[in-house]
């Protein structure tokens, strides 16, 4: 070692700098510093040489090249993921069917609408599902105690989310994660679940997701589908979505959730180039909410799901509040 130290002195020398003495041997520039350190340590105390001790880590110039090998990865990653396109195959008009926050382990989850929802999705060809988020409550921090109020384990919940997800037969383009699935490990469990156990290729997005569909003549309509939007008015429930079609990213159809309430709206769009534009929000499965009544606020008597029709043919997008009439309609388009 000694001897590597005296080369390391000379390079400095003979170069003037550890960076240029690094270079002409071909190491790396901290390899030298710390070298130096340590050896000029070694020599404060006269008649004893120290130990000269390995790193405990590998050189930072290769923490820092990983660093940006992996943020290209990220991007490319994150890059792929926004504005998505989902290829449809089929020439004919197709529908989605938007699962409002399903919270389906709390006492007040409309299993009766969401189970008639579930079989319409299985059973009406080319519809699909989208669950907006709040899967289940996952009460976490100071809502734990909640668990008292519900009949519902958190091991119960779980397996209700699995076989909403991997089980009931829906054919699902995006699952989001909502507020309350990101709670504690509430996410990672559901992405989990979603990369294990899925049988098709599932988008598990947080929070949003941005994605296009591509049809085969052309048409690309585009979703920008979040569990919710900033911006809120207590006198218009599209307040958030409606922002974001006049002053964010531009697409054909918002759809969004998690305050529990519904309303849609529609209309040519002339600061966007006159782009027809739907605006949804979908109350959910859940009701007979003792939060809500404390806020005195008096619950919609409403479908907790919506369901959106996209006409090629027309380059059209229909949105139906009454889930069964718009898969009737889109059968009768499909015929």
């Amino acid at each position: 070692m000694k001897s590597r130290i005296e080369e390391y002195r000379r390079a400095v020398a003979q170069t003037g700098s550890n960076y240029a003495a690094a270079k002409l041997l071909g190491v790396n520039e901290s390899t030298i510093r710390r070298a130096m350190q340590r050896h000029g340590l070694s020599q404060s105390a006269p008649g004893v040489e120290m130990p000269d001790f390995p790193d405990d880590d590998i050189p930072v110039e290769e923490i820092i090249a990983l660093q940006a090998k992996r943020y290209i990865q990220r991007k490319q990653s994150h890059d792929a993921h926004t504005w998505f396109p989902v290829k449809v195959t089929d020439k004919k008009p197709v529908g989605i069917l938007w699962f409002g926050d399903p919270h389906l382990d709390d006492n007040g989850a409309d299993w009766p609408t969401l189970t008639k929802h579930i079989d319409l999705c299985k059973t009406t060809d080319g519809l699909y599902g989208a669950n907006i988020g709040d899967t289940t409550n996952n009460w976490a921090g100071r809502l734990v105690r909640l668990y008292a109020n519900q009949d519902t384990s958190v091991k119960t919940a779980r397996r209700l989310a699995e076989w909403f997800m991997v089980d009931s037969g829906v054919t699902w383009l995006v699952w989001l994660i909502g507020n309350h699935d990101a709670w504690g490990d509430g996410a990672d469990i559901l992405a989990r679940m979603a990369k294990t156990h899925g049988t098709q290729k599932l988008v598990c997005h947080d929070w949003e997701a941005r994605f296009r569909l591509t049809f085969p003549g052309g048409w690309e309509p585009k979703i920008y589908a979040a569990h919710d939007f900033p911006g809120h008015s207590q006198w218009n429930p599209l307040h958030g979505p409606m922002k974001a079609g006049q002053m964010g990213q531009e697409a054909d159809l918002y759809v969004c959730g998690h305050k529990h309430n519904a309303a849609y709206f529609t209309f040519p769009n002339a600061a966007r180039g006159g782009r027809e534009q739907h605006f949804l929000r979908l109350r959910g499965y859940k009701g007979m909410d003792d939060h809500t009544r404390r806020l005195g606020i008096v619950e919609q008597d409403c479908e907790g799901g919506a369901l959106t029709i996209f006409v090629p043919e027309k380059q059209k997008i229909l949105v139906f509040p009454d889930v069964e009439e718009g898969a009737d309609y889109l059968k009768w388009l499909r015929r």
